[in-house]
């Protein structure tokens, strides 16, 4: 520093990463704001749960897809403007969301939306990489890390806030403000850079193609199968011959070109391959239960967005808190045994949690939540970590990469899993339970006795009595045959935890190849 100069009151790489988290907090939160906005969308937009999953599996796939193409983009234009592209695209893609009067609308501005959520989200943390010196990388993630991990488990929360005091469109509009603030600083502000080495990029067209293509048929027939029939359907055997067919091409190109859109020659790396799987069944059971909550608790609980908003916000605090200490812990101590000894616990949590049902107490249901979200913090440091550390540095951006269009990818099938097994497992309850409702079952009778004696006596009209009786008695065993539906779907997000967990134990300890922290987005 010269004899004139004056240090700046604010360091630049605090400016940076207010800017950058500002768009990174942004995108992450809209993965789960709409999760408690559900049922009242199905109303607007005419649709179903097998309708309106793909709110949220649009904007999960486009996200993946824009991952993978984020280190081109930013090559060619830039960092700075690769962010600011892809800030202004959610940002502009937020009002027509807002304004979707069809499903068909509101799917398609979900997509494109989540495009620009996959281009900013990863260049944010290169910027950060860029702007904070390398003895402070590590403060670099945490900020990143704590934002990242905090804003989905927000997202509930803020969405039922904002819901209850203005409709569901808002979880959309208030991106306006913000994103217009988060372009115009990030452009007077920001400073340009690129990689340098420019000429090692090329975009791997064909592969992108081919790889879009196998994952979303992989969840159109995932997500329709139930709905359609499986392969009863023209419909579902078309999709899965589609995926087949571009998910093998895909792997053939990406063996065969020389500057591939995934090098899957990463997967050679035993430690990675092994930490990657168990991470991708974890994200599966994360989004199912993501998605599973809120709608139990407003189509079984009967709670309005804002009480469900309330009741799901301590599990986001717990969340955000648990991975600052995880990554902690990662650092000090043996993160195969971390990894293990959460994936296990937050089996047992789960299954714990799939025991709620129809009269479980709202403090009861807060304390199951807590404990499932800051133990399911634990999993994303370590999982991360033992992976990316397996790798060399050249190979740290584009395994780092991979993992998060895993987490999107799987969490889309996650989501689909979880909406088919609760539609299904509904429809299968409902019809058993039925079958016991008739005049040759003695308890079901005296029990609508009862009913149409307490009905009279609240002033029901006599020729009422047996059609209002009934009624309850249907609305009743649809509660009964959800509340079991719920059970199944969280008991499957626990089986998918289970069937991870023994890869881990094949993970070998040893000596890493890269230092420092790593990524948690």
């Amino acid at each position: 520093m010269t004899a004139g100069s004056k240090k700046p009151l604010i360091d630049f790489k605090w400016v940076a990463s207010l800017i950058v988290m500002i768009g990174v907090f942004m995108g992450l939160l809209d993965s789960t704001i709409v999760n408690i906005v559900l049922p009242k969308m199905m109303a607007s937009l005419d649709t179903d749960t097998y309708g309106v999953q793909w709110v949220i599996i649009s904007y999960l796939v486009a996200s993946a897809i824009g991952m993978t193409a984020v280190g081109w983009v930013g090559a060619t234009i830039g960092h700075r403007t690769t962010y600011i592209l892809g800030l202004f695209l959610f940002t502009l893609l937020s009002i027509f969301c807002g304004q979707a009067a069809s499903l068909e609308t509101m799917v398609v501005a979900r997509f494109l939306q989540g495009l620009g959520e996959g281009l900013m989200v990863p260049i944010g943390m290169t910027i950060l990489f860029e702007v904070f010196p390398e003895n402070q990388r590590g403060l670099a993630m945490g900020v990143y890390g704590m934002g990242a991990s905090f804003a989905p488990a927000l997202g509930p929360s803020l969405g039922g806030l904002i819901t209850e005091h203005f409709t569901w469109r808002w979880i959309f509009y208030i991106n306006l403000p913000i994103g217009i603030i988060g372009v115009l600083l990030s452009f007077l502000l920001l400073k340009e850079t690129k990689p340098e080495e420019e000429e090692s990029w090329s975009f791997d067209l064909i592969g992108f193609l081919l790889m879009s293509v196998a994952f979303s048929s992989l969840l159109i027939f995932i997500s329709k199968g139930q709905e359609k029939g499986w392969l009863q359907s023209d419909y579902i055997f078309t999709f899965m011959v589609i995926f087949a067919v571009s998910f093998t091409l895909f792997i053939m190109v990406e063996l065969l070109t020389p500057h591939p859109l995934v090098d899957l020659r990463i997967f050679t790396s035993w430690n990675y391959t092994l930490s990657m799987i168990p991470f991708a069944l974890f994200t599966m059971s994360l989004y199912g239960v993501a998605l599973i909550m809120p709608l139990y608790l407003q189509r079984l609980k009967d709670y309005t967005t804002l009480i469900s908003g309330v009741l799901l916000l301590p599990g986001a605090f717990s969340a955000a808190f648990a991975i600052i200490l995880a990554g902690i812990l990662s650092d000090r101590f043996n993160t195969k045994y971390i990894f293990l000894f959460s994936m296990g616990l937050l089996a047992l949590l789960t299954f714990n949690l799939s025991l709620i049902d129809y009269y479980t107490p709202k403090s009861l249901l807060i304390q199951k939540h807590i404990l499932w979200n800051f133990t399911m913090a634990f999993i994303f440091p370590p999982a991360v970590s033992i992976g990316l550390k397996a790798l060399s540095k050249a190979k740290v951006n584009l395994g780092s990469s991979l993992q998060n269009a895993t987490r999107l990818l799987t969490g889309s099938i996650g989501t689909a899993i979880a909406v088919t097994i609760l539609e299904r497992k509904h429809d299968t309850y409902f019809e058993s339970f039925s079958n016991y409702v008739n005049y040759g079952n003695i308890v079901a009778m005296t029990t609508l006795k009862k009913l149409m004696t307490f009905l009279h006596l609240q002033g029901t009209p006599e020729l009422l009595l047996q059609k209002k009786a009934m009624k309850l008695t249907e609305l009743y065993v649809s509660k009964q045959a959800l509340a079991y539906a719920f059970q199944s779907a969280i008991g499957w997000m626990c089986i998918f935890l289970i069937i991870g967990i023994p890869f881990i134990f094949f993970i070998r300890s040893g000596k890493n190849k890269t230092k420092g922290q790593v990524p948690l987005h």
